[in-house]
């Protein structure tokens, strides 16, 4: 089962809490809207508040009792819930031990030293996962065993030695518009003596479109962090492969039989390509180790659809709710596609 609704959350939370219609769910994934006027559920500090009031609120009455909320907000909405958790919340759930984690989209390194440029997205930077006291839920990290590194074709990923190697983009305030547009990534390789080439944007921010270098390469996909040990890390890809390669289990094979292509998918690929699916792998780790098979999973807000993806290709029954349209009609798509 799979439904996305394309309403506001703090509409929609009545509908679930209609006592001829109440809606349980085992799983709440949440990536809260923390950016004041970035997206229609953030329009303003009370929207956030409420956005953020609404998820807590579902959490205490929706959810089954073994039941799990995971949520990812920072800033107003990281605020709000903590508020929530010391007055009230904290009567009913408990920190998952060991759940907590930040993610970081690593983007270049320089091979003769092994120094990283990485940067932060606004969504899952900083998650943490809730249980009901008395629950005995845990995070299944063996559910998506870790590999040394992902061949590419910069070779094997290579984790740092520890975060002293590792240069952050800062550019986050007011909004996140990216590492390109902060000019960060630029200043990072020429302080490291890399050449690069650019391509303009019709609105004339420069983005780096190759490195020419035989000492440096991009990076891709996503870096789990569980502590400061770099043994605590795990790096995902961004491209769908194939669950049973060689270099996987990465994504459930439920689908691969339709695409053609080896480890790698390309027909998969394409198909979340339109859809600017960059995080169904974030989304499909997440799903695999913070949920069971069979779980009624609930995202709030779900935007272009990539946890309804995950949730599908994992065999999760999952209802999405988001306010923006086109993004609304875009994971309702995915629905289409992948059935």
């Amino acid at each position: 089962m799979a439904t996305v609704y394309k309403q506001n959350l703090l509409t929609k939370v009545r509908e679930f809490q209609d006592p001829d219609n109440f809606q349980k769910f085992d799983r709440i994934i949440a990536d809260i809207p923390s950016f004041v006027n970035r997206w229609p559920a953030s329009m303003g500090t009370g929207m956030i508040r409420d956005c953020t009031s609404a998820v807590a609120d579902l959490a205490k009455n929706n959810l089954t009792e073994d039941g799990t909320v995971t949520v990812s907000c920072t800033g107003i909405a990281q605020e709000r819930w903590d508020e929530w958790m010391e007055a009230e919340g904290n009567q009913y759930f408990e920190l998952v031990p060991g759940s907590t984690w930040a993610m970081f989209r690593p983007t270049a390194y320089k091979i003769s030293t092994n120094k990283h440029f990485w940067h932060r997205r606004d969504d899952y930077t900083f998650v943490r996962t809730y249980r009901k006291i008395g629950s005995s839920f845990t995070i299944k990290r063996d559910a998506w065993p870790n590999i040394d590194g992902y061949p590419r074709r910069f070779g094997h990923f290579p984790f740092p030695d520890s975060m002293n190697d590792v240069e952050l983009s800062a550019f986050r305030a007011p909004v996140h518009s990216g590492v390109n547009e902060a000019q960060e990534l630029q200043k990072w390789l020429i302080k490291n003596g890399i050449e690069y080439s650019v391509t303009t944007r019709d609105d004339g921010i420069q983005f780096v479109r190759s490195i020419n270098s035989d000492d440096a390469s991009f990076l891709g996909g996503y870096v789990i962090q569980f502590s400061s040990d770099p043994a605590d890390w795990i790096h995902l890809p961004k491209e769908i492969l194939n669950h049973q390669g060689p270099n996987g289990p990465y994504f459930n094979s439920a689908v691969m039989d339709r695409f053609e292509g080896g480890t790698n998918f390309p027909g998969l690929n394409e198909l979340f390509k339109p859809a600017n699916h960059r995080h169904v792998m974030l989304s499909s780790w997440i799903v695999q180790t913070h949920s069971n098979e069979g779980d009624l999973i609930l995202d709030p807000f779900c935007s272009w659809g990539s946890t309804v993806a995950a949730a599908l290709v994992n065999k999760r029954d999952i209802i999405g709710v988001e306010a923006n349209p086109g993004r609304a009609d875009n994971a309702a798509r995915v629905i289409q596609d992948l059935s």
